[in-house]
């Protein structure tokens, strides 16, 4: 039966919990419901913002110790922490669930710094490019508004990256690409999770408006910053990039949809955000599944691979970061999937290491024989681990191991993309977002992320979720794009869902492996 019960909270007790005149302890005395976490307690009285899992123990950031009356610790406890750690009182406050009065101390775990990446391509250029090509291939298009252009006022318009880590909005002069300013952030609804199904979990259990209302008032910031420092140039329009789940939580939707079979949307199409005080339009863009959305659409849109004036080559797009997405064309046909890369891509809550880091230490760790080709670091690093880097930073078994199951599903949905184009020649290799951006692409090929016959063809291209949402946005204002047949041409693009590819499993085993392998069926038409 719950009863309630007073958990004291000590944040300082390195210092003795002593105020400066060593007279009194500093504390602060909490009631507590014994059938809930010790998480949900925290949270309600402002001394954690949430975890980075949902509350899955995964994540390891709500640590906490327990000075006096500790319960016992739960197995997913144990099989995460050292046994001298439990026996110091340490547990996770989304699993413990106190029963009687008890004394715990604050060491919550800090998130280690995420580079937010801006970069985009070189916009003046690519939209010129794309304007030329549109004025013989497209005709304006009746139901579009156009924009009446000003000699004397640079018209701007507003491009968002919303991504699950982090956001980045931009203000765009809309005939030159120039960058007037620059809003980025944290995703703020990372408090109830790094990862979109923690996202969902966590609108389902009731949270929906809460998670709206956070990502609607990041934009409201962002809009303010660019009406102060911009001059008060005219918006003319914001157009939004994002994974599906991200836009069905700003949007409002219901997402339970998203979190089980068969994964089917609200919607994948055009759809307009509607905001009381701003007078510009807000388009968010369509994407092609559940698992690829509109930030894979305004990459491949920003490197001219999809819609009129398409690039007429065999071209292969990467994003990885908390989610993985890939898509494969040969200027006729496209196929799209997305894999379950996990934390390993951005750096998980657990380590201090970003992803492209971990890529690269890893590689240098392969190349002096002190972690082998299984993934095992050798003696005397095996039980501790290994200090790499500088600053240095701790590299365990299972940082490797997350990274090499994250690799081994990339590798094994690049492979079955490319035998279901044919096995063509891939000329161009883009890698988009910030892994791409600040990987060391030669530690890549050694640990076997990239195969062997991409060498020498690979791009790190920034981020083209924000460089695709202004050129779209530009083009839906000039009436170049026809959103009814840009859909049907999404629609027709083959979505392959990897789970349900038989062969799946064996290549994901095969590519375990930190080794540089080509593709098997590369090999036979080479000989």
């Amino acid at each position: 039966m719950a009863k309630e019960i007073k958990i004291t909270v000590v944040t300082d007790d390195d210092k003795m919990n002593m105020t400066p005149e060593g007279k009194k302890e500093v504390y602060e005395v909490l009631t507590h419901d014994s059938s809930t976490t010790l998480m949900s307690t925290l949270r309600k009285n402002g001394l954690i913002s949430g975890s980075f899992c949902g509350g899955r123990g995964d994540c390891g950031r709500c640590r906490v110790q327990f000075v006096k009356g500790g319960p016992l610790p739960t197995a997913l406890e144990r099989s995460i922490m050292e046994a001298e750690e439990l026996r110091q009182g340490y547990r996770l406050s989304c699993l413990a669930r106190p029963k009687d009065n008890c004394v715990i101390r604050l060491v919550l775990s800090e998130e280690h710094e995420i580079a937010i990446l801006s970069n985009m391509m070189d916009m003046p250029q690519k939209y010129d490019h794309f304007s030329q090509q549109n004025e013989m291939t497209i005709s304006r298009k009746a139901g579009v508004s156009e924009i009446e252009e000003d000699p004397n006022i640079a018209d701007v318009m507003i491009a968002v990256d919303l991504g699950t880590t982090t956001v980045v909005m931009q203000l765009i002069e809309i005939q030159t690409g120039c960058i007037r300013d620059i809003f980025c952030s944290m995703n703020p609804q990372r408090c109830y999770g790094a990862d979109v199904l923690s996202r969902i979990k966590a609108s389902c259990e009731g949270h929906r408006e809460v998670l709206q209302r956070m990502i609607g008032r990041l934009l409201e910031q962002g809009v303010e910053q660019f009406c102060i420092r911009g001059d008060k140039l005219p918006i003319r329009a914001m157009c939004i990039a994002g994974n599906t789940t991200m836009e069905h939580l700003l949007m409002g939707y219901d997402v339970s949809c998203l979190g089980s079979s068969p994964f089917t949307p609200v919607t994948i199409g055009w759809q307009e955000y509607e905001h009381p005080g701003w007078d510009f339009p807000v388009w968010i863009l369509p994407g092609f599944s559940t698992f690829v959305g509109g930030d894979i659409v305004a990459g491949l849109y920003a490197l001219n691979l999809i819609s009129a004036g398409a690039l007429q080559e065999t071209a292969l797009l990467i994003d990885l970061g908390t989610n993985g997405e890939i898509a494969l064309t040969d200027g006729k046909r496209m196929i799209v999937t997305a894999t379950a890369a996990g934390p390993a891509f951005e750096g998980g809550a657990e380590t201090e290491i970003v992803g492209s880091d971990m890529v690269a230490n890893t590689a240098f760790l392969l190349r002096q024989g002190l972690v082998d080709e299984t993934g095992l670091l050798q003696e005397p690093y095996f039980t501790e681990g290994i200090d790499v880097g500088r600053p240095a930073v701790r590299i365990r078994n299972k940082d490797i191991r997350n990274l090499q199951m994250a690799k081994a599903a990339v590798r094994a949905g690049i492979e079955i993309l490319w035998k279901e184009m044919g096995c063509p020649e891939i000329k161009k290799v883009y890698l988009a977002g910030g892994f791409g951006y600040y990987l060391d692409v030669e530690a890549a090929f050694c640990i076997g992320l990239l195969p062997e016959h991409m060498r020498g063809r690979v791009s790190a291209v920034g981020n083209t979720s924000l460089a695709g949402a202004y050129h779209i946005g530009c083009d839906l204002l000039h009436g170049k794009i026809d959103r009814r047949e840009m859909e049907e041409e999404l629609s027709a693009v083959l979505k392959i869902n990897l789970a349900e590819q038989e062969e799946f499993e064996t290549l994901y085993m095969r590519y375990m492996n930190l080794q540089t392998n080509d593709f098997p069926e590369k090999h036979k038409a080479e000989n």
